[in-house]
């Protein structure tokens, strides 16, 4: 019906009766124009993707294989200064993300289930990590929550949150805000704060990272409440997503990394953690990447014993 009525307006408009080729151009030019004036300015949408297939080897436990990590299908659009985002991954049948966003003039509102606003190593995306996992506080605050977020900067970026927090639809949110700045000659900084007002648990992050070169040095510490922190436990969608251990309250956990690229496509890093909890956990990560290729092996030490753990992944993504 909408054809029907779309042809017979388009004709109204350019004389009914049409005798010769040159007329039925011209009746095609006019056509394109009005249905060219009928869409919306609309930017159009884009797909990507990657999948991470990995083999693991546990000798403590005596776990080893090979299997799927991710396998994300990504799509985004936008139209008129709003946007459109949805991540899905088909490991796990997660849905992970699926938010709006609106440009403000140098802000930008997002509306929807997202990251938490979070601090560096939390907010980086899975398929850019250096490591084939993330650090602990990367993955404690690496959570996921429906919510609303306003962000912009330049040089100094800022960011604040409110999401639903560990109580979902009741009445108190969870609050999170993120600042960082590029100092220049190589040093950066960001500051971090989340409080859950169903818990009262807060915890206060610091950020330093430090490059030179094919050198890159990062810190992160965390400063947890008296009434600990809310919300652990990542929401990735990872197949391996999950911390070494759980934060202990009024605790301060840290991780330092230090990165180095060996020229080409490859680089060598180690990351070494210490959670300050009660089982006195410690772990180290030693990783190798090569292309699409990335090797890591990790050790943890704490009060249960110690474990090891190698991980060979290929990630392939468009």
């Amino acid at each position: 019906m909408k054809t029907i009525l779309f042809t017979a307006t388009a004709l109204s408009l350019t004389g009914a009766a049409m005798a010769n080729g040159s007329e039925w151009s011209a009746l095609d030019r006019e056509v394109e124009t009005l249905a060219s004036s009928l869409v919306d300015n609309h930017e159009g949408m884009s797909f990507s993707g990657y999948a991470d297939i990995w083999y693991t080897n546990d000798s403590d436990n005596d776990v080893s294989g090979f299997g799927v990590n991710n396998a994300r299908i990504m799509a985004s659009g936008g139209s008129g200064g709003f946007g459109a985002y949805v991540e899905y991954n088909l490991e796990g049948n997660a849905l992970l993300d699926a938010y709006v966003t609106q440009d403000l003039g140098g802000m930008t509102l997002g509306l929807g289930r997202h990251k938490v606003v979070g601090n560096a190593s939390s907010m980086q995306h899975e398929r850019d990590m250096f490591f084939q996992t993330r650090s602990d506080i990367g993955y404690h605050y690496a959570q996921r929550d429906e919510g609303i977020t306003l962000s912009g900067g330049d040089g100094f970026n800022w960011s604040v949150g409110l999401a639903d927090g560990t109580d979902a639809d009741t009445d108190e949110y969870r609050f999170s805000a993120h600042a960082d700045m590029d100092f220049g000659s190589g040093l950066t900084g960001g500051l971090t704060y989340t409080q859950d007002g169903a818990t009262d648990g807060d915890a206060l992050i610091v950020d330093l990272a430090y490059s030179m070169d094919a050198l890159s040095i990062g810190v992160e510490f965390v400063s947890l409440g008296e009434d600990g922190i809310a919300n652990t436990g990542a929401t990735d969608g990872s197949a391996l997503a999950g911390p070494n251990a759980v934060f202990d309250a009024d605790s301060s956990p840290m991780a330092i990394t230090v990165t180095y690229g060996l020229g080409g496509d490859s680089a060598i890093g180690i990351r070494m953690q210490d959670n300050d909890d009660a089982a006195e956990t410690e772990a180290i990560d030693i990783a190798y990447n090569w292309g699409m290729w990335g090797a890591q092996y990790s050790t943890v030490d704490n009060a249960g014993g110690d474990t090891d753990r190698i991980l060979v992944g290929l990630q392939v993504g468009f």
